[in-house]
């Protein structure tokens, strides 16, 4: 089953309780719930939400149902003629007039002009606000494809003919990105979990023609473009809790993150999964005595990564890692806070000068960004890159040129950096449930995205509020997800070369463990191959 959401903009109301403690939502007191052991609230009354919602006594914002006898109203809705394919207006044509045309003047002007109707040929006809849907495939239609293949050969091409230069500055910079691209136009694709147990990290192989999902604990799955099969391939066992993992950039390995044990007996460990054979080994050698390995970035240009580790006793230990996935050099390391503070992600950035890099983000019983200087020496140099401190930050996605990465507060304000400088205050946007981020590998798109199946869209580089559509999934408690309230979406990987990509997620409680999985397509962005 397919969606379709027109991207909105819109603002919401929303806060969180930080630096809580919790096990139960009972624990988090009236109007609050417990998420990755924090509490969370959206809201405390009624008045805190959008008009026509009500506050729930788990804090969240839930719309009032129409009855029978009281249909609900919306403004400039569509009519809507369901044949596969779901359509959300954006409130009044702004998927169509605010912004549209100006992506689509190269090739695709024809084909949103007049209504839909010259483009989308026989898949949409249209009235002013009606939108009739035929088939289930609108974006393989003949007018799509016309337009959509006249951008990407513009430029996007330069750089991903093979698959592998991914990120690099030889391509991404080639003319990649010549302007903020046209807010996106998102279609998501449901795939069947297939045994999938609550997802929390999804990856693609640098050719795009696969991707390695990895459940919550035990088992990896591959999910194959072309087949749209998704399969379980591996399994490390049931004490193996996934982390994360990263495919080198010549493809030939993906290395695999995960945790075992409980606090304060906790230690990381590091699986490969080898491409040519589809095989997953671990590497008993480079496992952690202690403490936690939270995230493996490769720098822009390919040629070498870096490993983070948190001892969860206010210190963290960085490890280096070479071109074709090996352990080289020595670590270096630095305390960061008093015990029990922990790091959980960075990103590769330029300083001042254009140097590399690393932003350190951490949010484990303390709220901090650091900067990493200085690379090649022995003991590169930390600063505290934001003062006043920013609060708990837990995820940050870097531009894959380098030149810019956001991340998302626990206050679910998002944060950005630009030019060696950030901007992290209260007047920050506002993107509510969203906690995480993910770059497209041209840098055109990042997606923040969260609880309730929430994503946004930021374009580079329109950093505003007014600026960032709302590209949400649709209603997951709906089919074919079926999903409990307590679902997230975990992750949003981007497909090499194109404007696609897997959103991974679901619900793991004491109430039990579910699973979603759906392939996102930006129908007016590039297109894979």
């Amino acid at each position: 089953m397919k969606f379709v959401a027109v991207a909105l903009l819109s603002g919401l109301l929303a806060s969180s309780c930080a630096n809580v403690e919790c096990s139960f939502n009972s624990d988090c007191g009236e109007h609050a719930r417990c998420e990755l052991n924090r509490c969370m609230r959206d809201c405390l009354e009624d008045r805190d939400c959008e008009e026509g919602s009500t506050c729930n006594p788990n804090g969240f914002c839930i719309k009032r149902v129409a009855t029978a006898d009281v249909p609900e109203v919306v403004e400039d809705a569509p009519e809507v003629v369901d044949r596969g394919v779901t359509t959300v207006d954006a409130g009044t044509d702004v998927g169509r007039d605010a912004g549209t045309d100006v992506g689509f003047d190269v090739g695709t002007d024809v084909g949103f002009d007049a209504g839909f109707d010259a483009g989308f040929d026989a898949g949409t006809i249209v009235g002013d606000d009606t939108v009739i849907i035929i088939g289930n495939d609108v974006s393989r239609d003949a007018g799509f494809d016309v337009g959509f293949d006249v951008g990407r050969d513009a430029g996007t091409d330069v750089g991903f003919d093979v698959g592998f230069d991914v990120g690099r500055d030889t391509g991404a910079d080639a003319g990649t990105v010549t302007g903020p691209a046209a807010v996106g136009v998102y279609e998501y694709t449901g795939i069947r979990p297939n045994g999938l147990a609550a997802p929390v990290a999804a990856a693609w192989h640098p050719g795009g023609g696969y991707a390695l999902i990895l459940s919550a604990s035990n088992t990896v799955f591959r999910y194959v473009a072309s087949t749209m099969e998704l399969t379980q391939v591996a399994a490390a066992g049931s004490t193996v809790a996934w982390r994360g993992l990263s495919f080198s950039p010549d493809g030939s390995r993906a290395l695999l993150l995960a945790n075992s044990g409980a606090s304060p007996n906790t230690r990381g460990r590091i699986f490969v999964w080898d491409h040519t054979s589809a095989m997953l080994s671990e590497r008993t050698a480079e496992a952690a005595s202690s403490g936690t390995y939270e995230a493996l970035r490769w720098s822009p240009d390919g040629s070498r990564a870096m490993l983070l580790a948190s001892s969860g006793n206010g210190s963290i230990t960085i490890w280096r890692y070479a071109a074709d996935g090996t352990r080289t050099g020595t670590p270096f390391a630095s305390s960061i806070g008093g015990s029990g503070t922990g790091c959980n992600d960075f990103a590769w950035v330029r300083a001042g000068f254009g140097d590399p890099a690393l932003m350190v983000v951490c949010g484990t019983n303390t709220g901090n960004i650091f900067s990493v200087t200085d690379l090649d020496a022995a003991a590169p140099t930390f600063r505290q890159a934001v003062t006043p401190t920013p609060g708990n930050v837990y995820r940050i996605a870097g531009r894959p040129q380098g030149d810019a990465a956001i991340s998302m507060s626990n206050s679910s304000k998002l944060y950005r950096y630009r030019d060696a400088v950030w901007a992290a205050d209260f007047f920050s946007p506002f993107l509510a449930f969203a906690d995480r981020t993910s770059f497209s590998s041209d840098g055109a798109r990042a997606l923040a995205f969260g609880g309730l199946g929430r994503a946004y869209e930021y374009r580079y580089d329109l950093y505003s509020a007014a600026a960032i559509a709302d590209v949400r999934m649709p209603d997951l408690a709906a089919a074919p997800y079926v999903q409990p309230s307590t679902a997230r979406l975990n992750d949003m990987a981007w497909r090499p070369g194109c404007h696609e990509g897997l959103a991974v997620g679901g619900s793991n409680t004491f109430s039990g463990t579910t699973a979603f999985v759906a392939y996102f397509r930006v129908l007016n962005g590039v297109r894979c191959n």
